[in-house]
């Protein structure tokens, strides 16, 4: 194994494009090269950059510093007919791409798919449920140890089953009877997903059973060759284990990361797997070159490194090379304390304000637009939104906190459920929120929390609603009356555009982001609405799980505020790091877990429970773990700048916490010597008055869009579509597939078919041995072995034979116009038919129209419709009236159709959808 650290802007990409061209110049064809990533993004930025290279190469003679070698041409002419599919993915997608080749030996079917994490997790709880109230049995084998009180740890530990192949319980009788529930809940999980359905996680597992499993691994190595593994220190251990093994096996493989960028524990990654490959594998040089910090910031990122280095926090002097710049611009560095004896939520609306006046002097320079605010948590963004919004800076929130927990969502969730059941929680949020406003004195006023708890004690909360309130019982009978006749999505739309509060909609309260998030929930919903409204709720319950699940992004451009999490990759020429003060702080889970010792097996994670002996331990190392990767967070952070950097903090009197702490001890924290240089300056700011917020005021909201109330119907099909795909016709030949989108890989019926229709438009024989190498070397065979390629090659060959015995006799040849692969486009109503004609020819004065099959069976009647399109559209489009055939290669048989019965097929569209005159076919 090859390691190489690189560190943020020192070309990363570059190096392993380089890395490309090397193994092509060195004999390594691409399509036996790997190159795997973390997000899709990354992994096709990857392959245009490849692309971009390799045609440098074959017009310029070079790339960058690369030159091939005499020789070589010809391996990277055909490189650059393979980068279209060579395999670049996300770990996921080659570790499933891995799977469908050795399928059958895994007892998975190859067509999986797969199954995102909180749907996962919504059927592991699911399971849960339904093992509590089976376990309430007395006969149940575990009466007696089921609780409510395990619904949490069981949760967290599915959520964490990444982070270990094997649980075992912990010290304590607890933890034993804890993993038995959990082992019972987690074996009905697997049997509900069976062989057809796959969650990230259990990916992960299967693919590390592959490994073990010599058939299976083989059919990878025929494969692949070279394995080049991106951002290896975001790798969880089944994913390190699975490239581990993989190595072990043989395969070459070849990773590049930046331990000080490991910052995503909480998706399970774990440094170690890094740290273990540099310990065993042959060290690389680093990439020591930036070619993205300006000289200022690179000197302060090394102080930096080398200062968190030395004291071990969060990586080792192996993991942190210094850097070198190379770029010439000096850039600048700002660091502004506030210090003083508020607390600190008023130090950091202090703080903010002094950030607002430093951008607002700073856009002379440097577009808004081209500026960027981080912070740790998105508790600090109320204050910078404050501080931006007195100062007239336009910002942008990329991704805020939970958008289903988002509180406009929440209103509408509570709202429904009021509706179905008005008390309790559900109630109280709907009494609270806009929909709760009673007039007083023909102004609309809240309840307060008083009158709301009023309500809420009384043992009939709706008859004291209607006594004290009645206008607000009647608007909860309206909106129950209401939701009754209507599906669920619109009653979504009822809550949010009717006029309900005195002329007012829900809508008419919300602020422009609000606004935003409630109009793209109706976007989510819309093309699958939930059956019923209980289907609705439970839906928005189990999203408002899915961590991801950020804020729509606001339009417009501006200053961009956004987390550091969310912010690693990407690059500004200015970037803020907003409230270094903040104190780290820990979460306490549910439950922990550890390995048994330090020697002991690193796939096995022992269980600890509250309570338990090892908790309290194990909950230590996961705070110094969290601690650690604090650290990192910095580095992320302060690396995103390549100009100018400048980081804002508050302290009160005493001793500094957080990021503070780390500059107070490189000397540049609030107690330091001031500086105001060129390019760096050091202040710190006593307690200063803030200017108040602007109020907001529903007057200044932005009158609604004539069409916000508009319907838009659904159209009977996409704006392009195909006739075969309409019948879902699964022998018809597809293109090849794409497994990486998720997309299922071809079977053995579709492969044969593709390539029969391939060689018939090619005119190819069936005895020419170049014509069939060719037919075996096209992508569609790549996922079969060399006994699976004979035998379908055997059958190709078969059904040529037959295409060419039908020649002459039934098939008229030769022919005085003949066009293979025809492309035809009908436009009819909204929607563009697009297909293929196999076959379109002229013998004298008729035209011929056939379409060749090779299925098992002949029913004509299946592509009725789709010829008919074909028939309708040469009608239009040439005026020709060709005798339509099908050719059921398998059979020997030419069946000659009736075209009444293809008109008729055609009339299934509704009457509306018919062809117009005017609107012309393509061909």
């Amino acid at each position: 194994m090859k390691v190489r650290v690189a560190s943020a802007g020192t070309g990363k990409t570059a190096s392993l494009v380089l890395r490309y061209l090397e193994l092509i110049a060195s004999g390594t064809p691409l399509r036996r090269i790997a190159g795997v990533t973390f997000t899709r993004k990354a992994a096709d930025e990857l392959r245009v950059r490849v692309g971009q290279a390799l045609e440098a190469v074959l017009s310029q003679g070079q790339y960058l510093d690369f030159v091939p070698p005499a020789g070589s041409q010809a391996a990277f002419r055909e490189a650059a007919l393979e980068v279209a599919g060579a395999t670049l993915s996300t770990i996921h997608g080659f570790m499933a791409q891995c799977l469908r080749l050795a399928a059958s030996a895994l007892h998975l079917d190859p067509d999986f798919a797969m199954l995102g994490d909180w749907e996962a997790l919504a059927w592991f709880e699911e399971e849960w449920n339904t093992l509590r109230y089976l376990a309430a049995d007395p006969a149940h084998l575990l009466h007696g140890r089921v609780s409510d009180g395990l619904t949490e740890p069981l949760l967290h530990l599915f959520a964490r089953r990444s982070l270990a192949e094997a649980f075992e319980p912990g010290e304590g009788e607890a933890n034993q009877a804890f993993l038995t529930v959990y082992q019972a809940v987690y074996a009905a999980y697997e049997a509900r997903l069976g062989a057809r359905l796959l969650s990230p996680s259990e990916l992960e597992r299967k693919a590390l059973e592959l490994t073990r499993r010599p058939e299976a691994l083989g059919r990878v190595l025929e494969r692949v060759e070279v394995l080049l593994v991106d951002e290896f220190q975001d790798v969880n251990p089944l994913q390190g284990a699975f490239f581990e093994a993989l190595e072990q096996a043989g395969l070459a493989l070849e990773i590049v990361g930046d331990p000080k960028q490991s910052i995503y524990a909480f998706r399970d990654a774990e440094i170690e797997v890094f740290r273990r490959a540099l310990r065993a594998g042959e060290r690389l040089p680093p990439l020591d070159r930036t070619y993205r910090h300006s000289q200022t910031l690179v000197r302060f990122l090394n102080r930096l490194t080398e200062h968190l280095a030395a004291q071990g926090q969060g990586f080792g002097p192996e993991e942190a090379p210094p850097v070198e710049a190379t770029r010439p611009e000096r850039g600048r560095l700002e660091i502004h304390w506030l210090e003083g004896q508020p607390n600190l939520d008023e130090l950091r609306r202090q703080e903010a304000w002094v950030l607002a006046r430093r951008l607002q002097d700073l856009s002379a320079q440097t577009r808004y637009a081209d500026m960027a605010v981080l912070v740790r948590s998105y508790q600090s963004v109320r204050f910078l939104e404050e501080a931006f919004a007195a100062a007239r800076i336009p910002y942008v929130l990329l991704q805020g906190r939970g958008y289903y927990e988002r509180q406009e969502v929440r209103d509408l969730y509570h709202a429904l459920r009021a509706a179905l059941d008005p008390r309790g929680l559900s109630l109280a949020v709907f009494l609270r929120s806009p929909f709760g406003q009673h007039t007083e004195r023909g102004v609309l006023e809240p309840l307060t929390l008083a009158e709301i708890e009023e309500v809420l004690r009384s043992s009939e909360p709706l008859q004291a609603l209607e006594r004290r309130w009645p206008s607000l019982h009647e608007r909860l009978r309206l909106i129950q009356a209401g939701l009754r006749t209507k599906a669920p999505l619109e009653a979504l739309k009822y809550l949010i555009r009717e006029p309900l509060m005195a002329g007012r909609a829900y809508h008419d309260f919300l602020e422009p982001r609000a606004r935003e998030n409630v109009d793209a929930l109706l976007f989510y919903f819309a093309p699958r609405p939930p059956q019923s409204l209980e289907g609705l709720l439970e839906r928005l319950e189990l999203l408002s799980r899915q961590a991801d699940a950020g804020d729509v992004p606001q339009s417009g451009e501006g200053v961009q505020i956004l987390t550091v999490h969310r912010a690693k990759g990407l690059e500004w020429p200015l970037v803020a790091v907003f409230d270094l003060g903040r104190r780290n702080t820990h979460q306490e889970r549910p439950l922990y877990l550890g390995l048994r010792s330090d020697d002991g097996p690193r796939l096995t994670q022992q269980v600890a429970l509250p309570g338990t002996p090892l908790f309290e331990a194990f909950k230590e190392r996961a705070k110094a773990l969290e601690e650690e990767e604090s650290y990192r967070l910095l580095y992320v952070a302060a690396s995103r700048a390549r100009d100018t950097l400048l980081l804002t903090g508050s302290v009160s009197k005493g001793r500094p916490e957080g990021w503070a702490r780390v500059l107070e001890a490189l000397g540049l924290g609030p107690h330091s010597k001031p500086y105001d240089r060129p390019d760096f300056l050091l202040k710190t700011w006593g307690p200063f008055p803030t200017p108040p917020a602007p109020a907001h005021s529903p007057s200044e909201q932005p009158l609604s869009s004539p069409w916000v109330s508009a319907r838009f119907d659904l159209e009977p099909f996409p704006p392009l579509f195909s006739p075969s795909a309409y019948k879902r016709l699964e022998a018809e030949p597809l293109p090849l597939p794409d497994p990486e989108e998720g997309e299922a890989l071809p079977g053995r019926a579709r492969a044969i078919g593709t390539l029969v229709h391939y060689a018939i438009g090619q005119n190819w024989q069936p005895d020419n041995p170049a014509h069939l190498a060719n037919l075996e070397a096209q992508e569609v065979m790549f996922p079969y072995g060399p006994d699976e390629r004979a035998g379908i090659m055997e059958e190709v060959r078969a059904l040529l034979n037959s295409y060419q015995g039908l020649l002459g006799p039934a098939l008229p040849w030769p022919r005085d116009e003949d066009y293979p692969e025809f492309a035809v486009a009908l436009p009819i109503g909204s929607t563009v038919w697009q297909g293929v004609i196999d076959r379109l020819y002229r013998v004298g004065g008729q035209w011929y129209l056939e379409d060749y099959k090779t299925d098992q069976e002949m029913q004509p009647e299946q592509y009725y419709f789709q010829l008919g399109v074909y028939l309708a559209t040469l009608r239009r489009a040439w005026q020709v009236e060709p005798e339509v055939r099908l050719v059921y290669l398998r059979h020997g048989q030419v069946v000659r159709l009736e075209k009444a019965l293809l008109e008729a097929a055609l009339s299934e569209i509704t009457p509306s959808e018919q062809p117009m005159m005017s609107a012309r076919p393509e061909v």
